[in-house]
This record gives structure tokens, C-alpha cells and sequence, in this order.
């Protein structure tokens, strides 16, 4: 597989992305040395990159074509388009804008023409390292995940049961979450086949509740973990719009959300109206007010990371550690150090998240201070200085 007399190699890794200004790669200044210092840098997309009329203005979102300039100038080698926004515009835009990035040189994973090609793995060589990835679906609509004729996502269907807990009618159910046992099998037999391919293997996931601090069901526990079990070196989750906790699990870190990194509504009076519809919606569901546009998100959902994993020449995952951005008022994101207050509230976020949920993990800032390097409780003893002791 790999030369293992390599110099290794670095993968950066940051949430979901929606841009559009102008000019588009304005979003990405403040970081973009941060993604571009990596030997390759991953992304999820929450849109398409095409012209199309306008089939769901419920649900679609929307960037012109002119917004791939941003994906290309922040240096993203590999862009995730699985997700609930996959085929907002429908099968002629998704198809077209998966031309215009690879045609710009982004490699996309997680969405294709049919089913094979959106589980098609993408796998890249840095270093003498050979770096694959397969990206996956877990929330609808249903009809975006692609079939053996027609274009969509790579989907894993979940299914979900309320179970009554008390006697008493109308009383809160636990609510149980499963993922479909043939497609949870599929994910498996495609990362041990990637791992036949590759030295180390990402997968990532658009799952869990959006909008919803620190819960994650139980399927992404389910999901995550079988991918580790399957071979999965590093598991990247989306799609809550908020940082969820990270966990080690047999050894590999799984990180439940990266949240959002570079997010803007943009403009046009469809937009306004889909605001004003969103607006109402998450009071009544999500009992938030949305911060203004053009960020339009959940209050908590500014924080965010710029992850780090250092891969040794064999494909082994060293290291694992992130970067505390923070997202300003206009949707642009930045980094912040120890001792700065965006900095520490982002660490001090991530160390909440990850305790309140149980999950196994320790934080330590880097000696000095730009990063939050992550331990594992289980197989490496974290230093007595550390910060965060979650077990």
C-alpha cells in the first residue's frame, strides 16, 4: 500500500458549507491558510452549483454556479454532496454541478448519476499515503438517494420507534432509532472494500437532529460505530448546523458533528420568503429564534472547528486535533487561540457536548495554543495538565 518511508501526510476536515456572494471566495479569507495547510481538505456541500427551476421552495437551497470559485480558492480537494440538499433542484443540476467541481478539480464523494457511482469511493494519494473516502445520507427526503437507474446520494434509510416508558397516556416515549439492517450491511462490505484499496479510510455522515443541542440518537452511535468496525480510520458526521460531541471508539475518533463552517442565506426574494417560513418553524419546533440573516442559524451553531488528522506513512491516524472557529455575523468563519474568548468558548463548548452525552474522549490544548489536540482515555493516557477529563 503505502511507501512507509514517507513523510506521512495531514487531512483537514470541516463542516457544511453554504456560499453565496461576491465575490465567493471573500468567505474563505480569514482561513484560508488554515484549509489550504493540509495535504488534502474535505467539506460537505448543503448545495449545488447549477442553474435549475426551483422544485421544493420549502426545502431547496441554492448557490450560482460562480460559488465553486470558493470550494477551488479554499484549496477543498474533496466535497461531500450527501445530504438532505442533494436533489433540491433536481437530477439535471445535481449531475451538472458534479461536472462543474470535477472539472474545477474537486473530487465529489457521496452523490452520482446512479447508485453505483454515488457510493463510488473517492481515494487520493498525499505523501505516498493513499487516502480513500465514502460519504452517506441518513436523513431525506427519501426520494433524493439515488437508485440503480436514477441520480441521488449514497442513503442509509433509519428507522424510527416511540416506545411508551410510563402507563400514563400521552406521556414523553423514548424514542428509539435503527438504522435499515441490509444498507447498514452495504456501508460495511464498502468500507472493507475500501480498505483493500487504501491505507486509511474516512467516512462521513449527514445524520443526527438539526438544531438540536447536544443529543445525538442512537443511530449515529449504531453507524458510526459499525464503520470503525468495518475499517473506518476517522468518521466526519453533519447536518445539525450545531458542534456536536466527539468520541474515541476502538481507537478511532468519530466526530457526531462538525457543524457549520462557511454560512450564508444570500440574497433574492425567494430566500427572504424561506427565511420568514424557517423562522417560524424553528419557534414553534425548536423553541430558538434564528440569528439574523444572512447566517439565519441556531444561536449556538457560530461555533465551529477546522479538524486535523496527522497520518503516518503506514495510513495510521496519529493524531487527531481541530482549530475553534468561530462563525461572525456575515458567515464567515475564524480561528481562534488559547486565552482568546472565542477560543476558549469553543473548547469549553466542545468539552460540555461531549461530557453531557457520555462519550469517551479528552481535550489538551497544543503547547502553543493554536489547536485542541484530542486523546484517547482508553489506549493513551492524556497529559495532567488536561483540561477536559470525559470517560
Amino acid at each position: 500500500m503505502s511507501d512507509a518511508s514517507g513523510s506521512g501526510a495531514t487531512l483537514v476536515a470541516v463542516g457544511d458549507l453554504h456560499i453565496d456572494r461576491v465575490p465567493p471566495e471573500e468567505i474563505f479569507e480569514r482561513v484560508r491558510e488554515d484549509l489550504r495547510s493540509g495535504d488534502l481538505t474535505f467539506a460537505n456541500s448543503e448545495q449545488t452549483y447549477a442553474i435549475g427551476t426551483w422544485p421544493d421552495p420549502h426545502h431547496a437551497t441554492f448557490s450560482h454556479p460562480r460559488n465553486v470559485d470558493a470550494i477551488v480558492d479554499a484549496g477543498i480537494d474533496v466535497l461531500s454532496l450527501a445530504n438532505n440538499h442533494t436533489m433540491d433542484w433536481g437530477p439535471d443540476v445535481l449531475l451538472e454541478s458534479i461536472e462543474r467541481l470535477e472539472t474545477a478539480g474537486v473530487s465529489v464523494v457521496g452523490a452520482g448519476a446512479q447508485r453505483d457511482a454515488a457510493r463510488r469511493p473517492v481515494v487520493m494519494t498525499r505523501n505516498g499515503v493513499r487516502i480513500g473516502f465514502l460519504a452517506y445520507n441518513c436523513v431525506g427526503p427519501d426520494s433524493y438517494v439515488a437508485t440503480e437507474a436514477e441520480p441521488g446520494n449514497a442513503g442509509i434509510r433509519v428507522w424510527t420507534i416511540y416506545e411508551q416508558v410510563d402507563y400514563q397516556p400521552g406521556t414523553p416515549p423514548r424514542v428509539v432509532t435503527l438504522a435499515d439492517r441490509a444498507e447498514l450491511d452495504g456501508m460495511r462490505e464498502a468500507i472493507a472494500t475500501l480498505k483493500e484499496e487504501c491505507d486509511t479510510a474516512v467516512v462521513s455522515f449527514h445524520w443526527g437532529q438539526h438544531v438540536v443541542p447536544r443529543v445525538i440518537p442512537d443511530y449515529c452511535s449504531e453507524i458510526g460505530r459499525a464503520a470503525v468496525d468495518a475499517g473506518a480510520d476517522l468518521v466526519l458526521g453533519g447536518h445539525p448546523h450545531l458542534l456536536k460531541g466527539v468520541e474515541f471508539y476502538r481507537g478511532r475518533a468519530i466526530f457526531y458533528s462538525l457543524g457549520n463552517f462557511a454560512w450564508e442565506q444570500g440574497n433574492g426574494p425567494e430566500k427572504f420568503r424561506i427565511l420568514f417560513r424557517k423562522r417560524h418553524t424553528n419557534l414553534k419546533l425548536y423553541s430558538y429564534t434564528p440569528t439574523p440573516w444572512p447566517t439565519n442559524m441556531h444561536p449556538e451553531g457560530h461555533a465551529t472547528m477546522i479538524v486535523k488528522a496527522s497520518i503516518s506513512p503506514a495510513g495510521r491516524v496519529d493524531s487527531i486535533s481541530f482549530k475553534p472557529c468561530y462563525i461572525d455575523s456575515t458567515g464567515q468563519p475564524e480561528c481562534f487561540a488559547r486565552g482568546s474568548a472565542r477560543g476558549d468558548e469553543v473548547f469549553d463548548y466542545m468539552r460540555s457536548v461531549s461530557e453531557s452525552e457520555g462519550l469517551s474522549v479528552h481535550f489538551e490544548w497544543s503547547e502553543d495554543g493554536s489547536e485542541v489536540v484530542l486523546f484517547d482515555p482508553v489506549a493513551t493516557a492524556a497529559p495532567e495538565s488536561a483540561r477536559s477529563e470525559i470517560s
